[in-house]
């Protein structure tokens, strides 16, 4: 007969924790007689007795203690109730409460403050559910089975918690019906890893065995539960909780038998069943054989009975099988090694961490972190996963001693290594400025970024990134040094390279994109599309007049453009901005005629005449010979830029962008008083110069009487 220990089976962390508080306490000065746990310390008769026998008391209630003494509560917890009257009664409380199911707690406290009906997925009876549902001020609806949905009403917001060892397969099936019972639903699912691995684990094992020995106390009820998922497997399933709870019908041509046992079932007492069914197995073996064998096999039998006592030394290699297949349920450790584990018990110098092997492992504070830290706390909690390095298997105390700090030390080298080899970009929390360059975090180690290669252009002031993330390349990596130097400059350069590759491979005449102003200069705006500065020119920024590009864009703005023209070997890229906008021109006749007369605003005089802006982007000239009726020499003597007037539309030519109009037909201007003044001073100051008008004329006025007489 062929013996199967499921990989994970036995003691869960949360239980173990509460054993080793309860006998800590015991070795730290409390008597015996001074100590009760709140219920049974665990689900498992023997181990009861164990300490009933040491003086340990159970108490049903806080009020049976008496004050001053030492109470323990156990791994699956109490209400807040009850943590609130033990502290009323100046009880000294060993909270052994398992970390996830203070998880567990807390969410269902903070879901019932923030006004959801609580629904606790659970064995409305087991203490674990009773104590989760006192922090929600006992207004928690549990639920046990599918059917018992039927009791629940709609609601407007439900928050679902789950009991630690509550099978997932039907806590998914009832979520999946809660869903028609709210009309907002959060659910968080806390059942714990380590019930899900031991019932996936025995899962596995029903592939291999045609009987199943479930091991733990017949009050357990994870042990139950599991029971329950070996029946479901379709696996002949029996529960023991000692060597003498056993049958032999049970075993009767049965080849490969599958073990498991429940989170509050001790190592020793696994060892004591499996020992008795080796026995047990191995004499069944000879009577069945017996029975079966001639005159001739039984006489071999009693030969090698005789030679050297096989039915012993069988016994004694099956049992030794079955005790290495137990033993590797713990992983196995050397120094060195780098483990997950979780967060078991925060102290206030050391912090204690479950690693799946015999003893949870202590990480003294100054191994905590790569920081200075000063309160374990800070840095983690119970429940959480962190990485541990092994330092020492066993102290002078046969303690496991771990360090997180140096695992995070040899994962960070790691990581950069592998980013060194690799080329690839990292990300980098700059925490400090110094001579030449700036500091940087990376998962604890700190690395140096040369000046020269914090960006792609000098930058003066270096302090401007601290407190920000940098996307980094590692350039030079050396341990035995401590020499860490990242660069900046070389991933922006390479993404700009990469986006410049792909502006020229894809951008065509008429696209429309968009970009970034990088620049502004007199003529125009350089933009950024892609690693590439395309320009658009004074010209193509607007319909309307522009005097300076700034009066439209301003450094950083994206606009969207249109690529007017691309020339390639030069690497020249014009853009227009105005080719994106509506023209104004464009429904021009359907807004003016000819004949009306409009307002407009002179913005250019030219010697032969007026440019008048209707509306932005909509120019037409005046004729010199259409601004007054009276003869002006020039357009300035009578207007000025900025000028508001009333122009007559002659003519309209929306495809060439013309329009022709007239101030003298709309009303018609004379030179202002100012003017008037200017030109009369002008007439004086000729006169004034001693010249008349005989004398500038005089030769003129002969000839034209010498020929008059003629």
């Amino acid at each position: 007969m062929n013996f199967f220990l499921a990989e994970h089976a036995g003691f869960c962390f949360g239980v173990k924790r509460a054993l080793n508080l309860l006998d800590e306490a015991l070795t730290t000065g409390d008597k015996p007689a001074d100590i009760y746990t709140y219920g049974p310390i665990i689900h498992n008769p023997q181990v009861i007795e164990k300490y009933k026998k040491l003086g340990i008391k159970i108490a049903d209630d806080v009020s049976s203690v008496p004050k001053g003494k030492t109470i323990i509560f156990r791994s699956h917890g109490v209400g807040k109730d009850v943590l609130t009257r033990a502290k009323k009664r100046g009880l000294k409380i060993i909270d052994a409460t398992c970390p996830y199911v203070k998880k567990v707690q807390k969410k269902a406290e903070e879901l019932y403050n923030q006004g959801f009906q609580v629904v606790i997925i659970g064995d409305p009876t087991h203490p674990e559910v009773i104590g989760i549902n006192g922090w929600c001020n006992n207004k928690g609806i549990i639920i046990n089975d599918v059917s018992d949905l039927k009791k629940l009403i709609f609601f407007d917001k439900i928050g679902i918690v789950a009991q630690t060892t509550f099978p997932e397969h039907k806590f998914k099936e009832i979520v999946e019906k809660l869903k028609e019972k709210a009309n907002d639903m959060i659910v968080f699912n806390t059942i714990c890893k380590a019930t899900q691995k031991r019932q996936q684990a025995t899962r596995t094992l029903a592939d291999e065995v045609d009987l199943f020995i479930v091991i733990g106390g017949f009050n357990s009820s994870n042990t139950r539960k599991l029971k329950q998922l070996c029946i479901e497997t379709g696996i002949p399933t029996y529960q023991v909780e000692q060597p003498a709870d056993l049958k032999p019908e049970w075993f009767k041509d049965k080849k490969n038998v599958g073990i498991t046992a429940g989170a509050s079932t001790p190592d020793w007492i696994i060892k004591e069943v499996v020992k008795a069914m080796v026995d047990f197995s191995f004499e069944k073996n000879i009577k069945d054989i017996n029975e079966e064998t001639t005159e001739t096999e039984e006489k071999e039998v009693d030969e090698v009975d005789l030679e050297g006592n096989p039915e012993d030394e069988s016994t004694a290699g099956m049992e030794e099988k079955i005790e290495e297949k137990y033993e590797k349920t713990f992983v196995s450790l050397k120094r060195g090694d780098i483990i997950e584990g979780t967060v078991v018990q925060v102290n206030d110098n050391e912090v204690l961490v479950n690693v799946g092997y015999k003893s949870d492992g202590i990480i003294p504070l100054n191994e905590l972190s790569t920081e200075n830290v000063d309160v374990p706390s800070k840095i983690v909690k119970e429940g959480d996963t962190i990485p541990v390095y092994v330092l020492k298997i066993e102290n002078r105390e046969g303690n496991l001693i771990l360090s997180r700090k140096r695992a995070l030390i040899e994962k960070a080298w790691q990581f950069l290594k592998e980013a060194f080899k690799s080329e690839s970009i990292i990300t980098a929390h700059v925490v400090e400025e110094v001579k030449g360059g700036l500091l940087v975090n990376i998962k604890g180690l700190k690395g140096f970024v040369p000046a020269s290669h914090v960006a792609t252009h000098y930058v003066p002031d270096l302090s401007i990134y601290i407190g920000k993330e940098m996307r980094l390349k590692v350039i030079e990596l050396d341990r035995h040094k401590n020499r860490i130097i990242l660069s900046q400059k070389v991933v922006l350069e390479e993404e700009q390279e990469k986006k410049r590759q792909e502006t020229w491979e894809k951008i065509q005449e008429g696209q429309v994109i968009k970009g970034v102003v990088n620049r502004i200069t007199d003529f125009g705006v350089f933009v950024d599309i892609g690693g590439v500065d395309g320009l658009v020119h004074i010209s193509e920024l607007s319909w309307g007049r522009v005097e300076h590009p700034s009066e439209v864009v301003k450094e950083g703005d994206e606009i969207e453009v249109k690529v007017l023209k691309v020339d390639r070997e030069r690497e020249r890229i014009s853009l227009g901005l105005k080719q994106v906008l509506p023209d104004p021109w464009e429904d021009v006749e359907e807004k003016y005629s000819v004949g009306q007369i409009i307002p407009g605003k002179v913005v250019k005089l030219v010697n032969f005449g007026a440019f008048v802006e209707v509306e932005p982007g909509i120019e037409g000239l005046v004729h010199i010979s259409q601004i007054s009726q009276e003869h002006i020499a020039k357009p300035e003597d009578v207007l000025e830029a900025g000028q508001e007037v009333e122009v007559k539309i002659l003519d309209i030519n929306p495809d060439e962008h013309k329009m022709s109009l007239s101030i003298k037909e709309a009303k018609g201007v004379k030179p202002s008083k100012e003017k008037r003044e200017a030109k009369q001073d002008k007439k004086v100051e000729k006169a004034d110069s001693g010249f008349t008008i005989g004398d500038v004329f005089g030769d003129l006025l002969n000839k034209a009487k010498q020929h008059k007489e003629k």
